[in-house]
């Protein structure tokens, strides 16, 4: 199991590389998000992390993955709050769907401590969150949908997986026909016309705007 000291060696780089990154070709619409991770950032150089936390946690609500996988790691820690094992992974798994490698291991660690039942409510918060922001027609949240049913949840969902793999292929995401075509080989042939109906259905229902390659990657990109 990782140290503590391992963890905020990761989250010091993460923050501050991300920060560096941030910085690079900021726009208005960008700029506050970036002011409020610098000061998040400063937060956590002055030791208060009560105060990064406040701050991480506003961003992390509005899906900004590197946000949620500092929270992760400040919560597993129990820095400016006392440990909390079900937030903490909570904000590792959604941070882990963001793309955010690092929160796999925080994600691993945490579940060698907690019960099955504890396990299973921290899946649906997960779920309920992205389902929330497909709600909303947040486009970023469609491939992070399809992978929480192939890999967050105890038994992959290669039916739901292969509904929003095709909605995302549909609407031009990058890298998603892979993971369709990959996907498509678990469905059995004789569900794969009721799945395509769904997927084209839920495309119809759902309406997103466009794929706009700025916005690529979600909230963690600027």
């Amino acid at each position: 199991m990782h140290t503590k000291n391992t963890y905020f060696s990761k989250l010091v780089l993460l923050i501050s590389l991300t920060l560096c990154l941030s910085m690079v070709g900021a726009n208005a619409d960008s700029r506050s998000d970036n002011e409020a991770f610098s000061a998040a950032v400063k937060a956590v150089k002055a030791r208060d992390y009560s105060r990064a936390l406040t701050l991480f946690e506003e961003q992390a609500n509005n899906a900004k993955h590197d946000a949620q996988y500092n929270m992760a790691v400040l919560l597993q820690a129990g820095k400016g709050r006392p440990r909390n094992y079900l937030d903490a992974l909570y904000w590792g798994w959604l941070a882990q769907l963001g793309g955010i490698e690092e929160a796999e291991d925080i994600a691993s660690d945490i579940l060698d401590t907690l019960t099955e039942d504890d396990v299973k409510t921290v899946r649906a918060r997960v779920g309920e969150n992205l389902q929330s922001r497909l709600e909303n027609g947040d486009i970023n949240a469609i491939s992070q949908f399809a992978d929480y049913h192939l890999t967050i949840l105890e038994e992959p969902d290669y039916s739901t997986a292969y509904i929003w793999y095709s909605i995302a292929v549909a609407l031009n995401i990058p890298d998603m026909i892979d993971r369709r075509d990959d996907t498509e080989g678990d469905i059995e042939a004789k569900e794969l016309a009721r799945l395509q109906t769904e997927a084209r259905e839920l495309f119809e229902k759902y309406n997103f705007a466009p794929f706009n390659p700025k916005e690529a990657g979600g909230a963690n990109e600027s």
